[in-house]
């Protein structure tokens, strides 16, 4: 079985793998999103995704480590890697002090810093050739870039969040708060409108027409939906 899904946030992933783990659907592979699962036993395994150091690859000391604790390397994509362990073994967690856990959620927070700050500058150069170049194209990636922007935020603010947590739990001092996220409507908005661009004149001009106008309306729901959010806080 083959499904599609892109995280920002590696909690979230790993909840939803193991959830498929305990439906008895065991992951195998991923490629850009597409996550491959062979049956199993019902919550034979337990998963956890890391960062590590190296692109696409993990050093010799961390495989070495994790096959004497029983861990599997299931896949490694950029600098995330994907370990499982038999839920027979026991309770599996990478991070069980507040110390080591805030020292991670850092490293993947000036992951996405570096990211952010990348695709800001290919929001300017796609800017550039959409308005001064009046290319199309430009336009596709300015709302391609914004969609991923859109979630490279709202994975700062949880991570951010996260971070202040643990950094209460060590000082014990307990906080209130909720992270400042953007709602997803406005990326799902801006990824319909780079649709609308691309299928350009391969569809008649009224189905064009329908997915501009609810990339309009998605674009206004996220906006005003991060508004009210924010009026909450």
């Amino acid at each position: 079985m083959i499904q599609f899904r892109l995280y920002f946030d590696k909690d979230a992933e790993t909840e939803w793998l193991n959830r498929m783990a305990a439906d008895g659907w065991a992951m195998k592979g991923f490629f850009a999103g597409f996550f491959r699962f062979e049956e199993c036993e019902k919550g034979e395994y337990v998963y956890q995704v890391d960062f590590g150091s190296r692109m696409n690859a993990v050093s010799d000391d961390y495989r070495e480590f994790m096959q004497e604790a029983g861990i599997e390397i299931v896949q490694t994509w950029g600098y995330w890697v994907i370990l499982r362990r038999k839920a027979s073994e026991g309770a599996f967690e990478l991070y069980t002090d507040a110390a080591s856990g805030m020292a991670y959620y850092k490293k993947i927070r000036r992951m996405f810093k570096v990211v952010t700050i990348v695709e800001m500058l290919g929001l300017f150069v796609n800017l550039y050739f959409g308005f001064v170049e009046k290319v199309s194209m430009g336009f596709v990636g300015v709302f391609v870039i914004g969609a991923i922007l859109v979630g490279c935020i709202n994975a700062l603010a949880r991570l951010n969040e996260k971070i202040r947590e643990l950094q209460e739990r060590i000082d014990g001092i307990a906080g209130e708060g909720r992270p400042r996220t953007i709602s997803m409507l406005l990326a799902v908005g801006l990824l319909l409108n780079s649709c609308s661009l691309l299928i350009g004149e391969a569809v008649p001009a009224y189905v064009r027409h329908i997915v501009q106008i609810l990339a309009v309306i998605l674009m206004f729901g996220g906006l005003f939906g991060t508004w009210r959010g924010r009026k909450k806080l």
